[in-house]
């Protein structure tokens, strides 16, 4: 029988907080993980709800919101002992044709780098990325070691898995849909564990 870990988050509020301590914000939730060993594989599932009012642009580029009728979905099933992420994400009633869609290393309303590509029309994603359904549709698949890219500005090699698993967990992940009309993002959806 084998074993993998299975994560719990509790959450200290202000009211939680050790008396000694003055650096905790009233807004601020920390999170503190602890991990107990589990019989059994261990999967996590992970969704986002995509929209142009949660865009906020590329990094150093900044937009804002955008105005756009477009909708999204993306499911995740992460299997850490695989290390593998599965992915289905579906989309229409864009602006314009797609360009890419991808996962940022970003926390809410904060812009971050590509971690994941899931599709691609520039030919900018690692080799073997499939083609983004240009004007809707779904785009699946599953994304291992091998297909998660570096963030050196933000401290992840290449082919990091457990960085991928730790920012899903902790909600610093985003998905993106890129158009031509807005290539820095259209649509945008916070990723959050089911």
């Amino acid at each position: 029988m084998s074993a993998s870990y299975i994560c719990h988050t509790a959450h200290i509020t202000r009211g939680e907080q050790d008396h000694g301590s003055s650096l905790l914000d009233w807004r601020r939730v920390l999170e503190r993980r602890a991990c107990v060993l589990s019989d059994g594989a261990h999967a996590e599932h992970f969704h986002a709800n995509y929209s142009g009012v949660n865009e906020v642009g590329a990094l150093n580029a900044e937009t804002g919101a955008i105005s756009s009728n477009g909708t999204a979905a993306l499911d995740l099933d992460l299997n850490e002992r695989a290390r593998a992420l599965t992915f289905k994400l579906t989309f229409a009633d864009l602006s314009s044709p797609v360009t890419q869609a991808h996962i940022h290393f970003g926390q809410p309303h904060v812009p971050g780098n590509v971690m994941v590509f899931f599709c691609t029309n520039l030919n900018n994603g690692p080799a073997g990325r499939q083609a983004c359904p240009a004007n809707g549709g779904t785009a699946t698949g599953t994304i291992t070691t091998a297909g998660l890219i570096a963030v050196p500005a933000q401290g992840v090699p290449a082919n990091d898995f457990a960085a991928l698993e730790g920012a899903l967990e902790c909600g610093s992940t985003y998905g993106n849909i890129h158009t031509t009309n807005f290539p820095a993002g259209e649509l945008r959806g916070n990723v959050h564990e089911d």
